[in-house]
């Protein structure tokens, strides 16, 4: 199991102007939750570095309704960065990539989950809180990443945005990484 960028700061909403800093959030977690089974990375120090713990993806072949969290577990109780992403939408986007994922950010052609978003901000464009999964038999890697896209002219958030992360990979587009996990994933 890898874990990459797995903590960075997550800007809030708590910027009053373009001039203000934003306040930093800190993501201690990641959760995978398909239709009621969870997967987790976890920071328990919230340092990003010597203990945290990631669950391996195993699932029955099947349908599957995926959606994504974001926490923070350093606050007692624990903090849902999940509804700043959400309010925030226009700004976010999580993408999937890696051996396991056949989907719009990349070029595979098999892999044991075939993904598909299932949610748009005002925009129209995806989010990728909640997604669609189709699972086959085999295994790979997916990485969960969570893009932070501060509006700007034009706009770093666009309708081709997948497409060129698919194409040209993460430093072809603007924005910073927030989280990215790399999860070990089997569908038996």
């Amino acid at each position: 199991m890898k874990v990459l960028l797995a903590l960075l700061p997550l800007a809030s909403a708590c910027a009053l102007d373009s001039q203000t800093l934003n306040e930093q959030e800190v993501i201690t977690s990641v959760i995978l939750d398909f239709d009621g089974t969870r997967f987790e990375f976890n920071d328990p120090d919230g340092d990003g570095g010597e203990n945290p713990t990631i669950d391996p993806v195993v699932l029955a072949p099947g349908t599957y309704n995926l959606t994504v969290h974001f926490e923070n577990r350093l606050e007692d109780p624990p903090e849902d960065i999940t509804e700043e992403v959400n309010d925030e939408s226009d700004q976010h986007l999580v993408l999937f990539t890696g051996s396991a994922i056949v989907g719009p950010a990349t070029d595979n052609e098999t892999g044991p989950l075939e993904q598909a978003y299932a949610d748009q901000d005002v925009n129209g464009l995806p989010i990728g809180l909640t997604n669609t999964i189709v699972a086959t038999p085999g295994t790979g890697m997916m990485t969960v990443t969570l893009r932070h896209m501060p509006p700007e002219e034009p706009p770093e958030k666009a309708a081709d945005t997948v497409d060129i992360v698919r194409i040209d990979g993460f430093d072809s587009i603007g924005g910073s990484t927030d989280a990215r996990v790399i999860f070990d994933v089997t569908v038996q």
